[in-house]
């Protein structure tokens, strides 16, 4: 069973029984709403749902704890999303293999959670091995992509972060809809970065 069967497999058990689907909903409205502390105390809800009705180790499972991460990861709370994410990594490494799309998702969540904490080295790990899996991954993939140019640029390499920035806004461009706000972001690093070259480039002379 491919991965993208299985988990189409798993989301309608998940509506079936509805608690883990609807928490995790829950938890993603209240994101958007600002929320994040109750956000987070859904997430949490959302994982252990699935734990008892799919299992620890379900690979459904280690998405709603790829999500748990990134409500950790937007309330600040690195070490929280660091863990998580570990946690849904290796479940779908085991299930998937090293390789899989599915990895890219929790990697994004990892690279930003290193980044933030000025671990770069690890997050450009990271952020290299989710772009490596490919295009695959669609929207995941692109901001790997954006994230190799955010590691780079708060590392003060311009012209690679630029490069990192360009590939992500044709991803991006691609892959979601016009003046998708992603895609805007990105377009603002890639001219931000632009910008900072030139600056270098004139007081360097």
């Amino acid at each position: 069973m491919t991965f993208l069967h299985l988990v189409i497999f798993a989301t309608t058990i998940v509506q079936q029984s509805s608690t883990p689907y609807q928490l995790n909903q829950e938890s993603m409205t209240l994101m958007s709403q600002g929320k994040t502390a109750a956000a987070i105390e859904k997430a949490r809800e959302a994982v252990r749902s699935a734990e008892v009705s799919l299992g620890v180790a379900h690979p459904a499972t280690a998405m709603f704890l790829r999500n748990l991460a990134l409500t950790y990861e937007v309330a600040g709370n690195f070490d929280a999303a660091e863990a998580s994410a570990t946690r849904s990594l290796a479940i779908l490494e085991r299930d998937f293999g090293p390789n899989d799309v599915s990895l890219t998702p929790v990697l994004n969540v990892l690279a930003e959670s290193y980044a933030a904490e000025g671990r770069y080295l690890e997050a450009t790990r990271a952020a290299m091995r989710a772009i490596a899996i490919g295009p695959d991954a669609g929207v995941h993939y692109a901001t790997a992509l954006h994230n190799a140019g955010a590691i780079d640029e708060n590392q003060g390499r311009l012209v690679e972060a630029a490069d990192y920035y360009r590939k992500a806004l044709a991803a991006r461009q691609t892959s979601l809809p016009p003046g998708h706000a992603f895609t805007e972001n990105t377009r603002a690093s890639l001219a931000r970065v632009e910008h900072a070259e030139q600056v270098a480039s004139v007081t360097s002379r």
